[in-house]
């Protein structure tokens, strides 16, 4: 795997966090960008897609929440990111299909939710049909995906941030400067701007790496979820279940994060994200169909 972009280090002595240079090298994460790009109506798509039609097998059975078709959001072409998938982590070539129940919009706490959201991995690309699935008013617009590489520090609420502050004995001053170093670095990769309007222009959409956490730990939730207890209060986390589940919840690793962006139409609750996990072993025998989502927003 490829060492940490040297950029990184370079900012470390600005923020006064030069300390930090063993520490993040040993935790940093690589991910997959994902840009989108406006397409016309007759400019052929690339395979990887965010919304418009699906290209899946002839005889696909739709995914349903509650007998009402999800919404489909996007589409990857895996052998597309190939160059970027230093880890190897995702499969050589398929399709990675995501869908979402945009009229319900569930959260991810509710162990009973969990047929609101799906992800299906099509090994093979030839002989594939479109389909076009129900329209929402927030369906994202088409728009054709490009990748590129990128690197990601832990953010404030999650596990790796946890570690990193507590094993560093970091300071509630240099937290605050970490802070901020985090969003330098985030833009260093997906640059994000804000119009005269103060609406943002641009998201941090990728796959892999540490999530941009916007409320708190979303590994130990989906550990918690994914085993059958509801999140949606305390009381997942205080059954005595917790205390065993909770040694697991390091093995859920982000799989795609999308992000809030008025250019292609993603609105997620109050300029929030959605995040897709899956679990570790999950991934190395590529079963997607166990994935678990959650929606983050301030």
């Amino acid at each position: 795997m490829k060492l940490m972009d040297t950029r990184i280090e370079e900012l470390l002595p600005q923020y006064q966090l030069a300390r930090l240079a063993a520490p993040l090298h040993n935790i940093a994460l690589p991910a997959i960008g994902l840009s989108f790009e406006k397409v016309s109506s007759d400019q052929p798509l690339m395979n990887s897609r965010l919304g418009g039609d699906a290209y899946l097998p002839k005889g696909f059975v739709w995914p349903a929440n509650k007998g009402r078709p999800l919404n489909f959001l996007l589409q990857i072409d895996l052998a597309e990111l190939q160059p970027h998938n230093w880890q190897g982590l995702l499969p050589m070539s398929g399709l990675l299909s995501f869908f979402y129940d945009l009229e319900e919009k569930p959260w991810g706490y509710d162990p009973n939710e969990l047929d609101g959201f799906c992800v299906v991995h099509i090994p093979a690309t030839e002989r594939l049909e479109p389909y076009q699935g129900p329209e929402a008013e927030d369906s994202p617009s088409t728009h054709s995906i490009s990748f590129h590489s990128a690197w990601t520090i832990p953010h404030y609420g999650s596990r790796a941030f946890d570690w990193l502050v507590g094993t560093n004995r970091i300071s509630r001053e240099e937290e605050a400067l970490y802070i901020d170093l985090s969003a330098q670095i985030e833009n260093l990769y997906s640059p994000v701007t804000y119009d005269k309007h103060f609406d943002k222009i641009g998201g941090y959409h990728r796959m892999l790496g540490h999530s941009m956490n916007i409320q708190g730990d979303m590994q130990l939730e989906a550990q918690l979820v994914s085993n059958g207890l509801y999140c949606g209060d305390s009381s997942g986390y205080k059954d005595p279940k917790r205390k065993v589940l909770e040694a697991g919840a390091e093995d859920w690793l982000l799989l795609l994060q999308l992000d809030s962006d008025d250019n292609v139409g993603l609105m997620w609750g109050d300029i929030g994200m959605l995040y897709f996990w899956i679990h570790r072993d999950d991934l190395a025998q590529q079963r997607f169909s166990k994935v678990w989502m959650t929606l983050q927003c301030g």
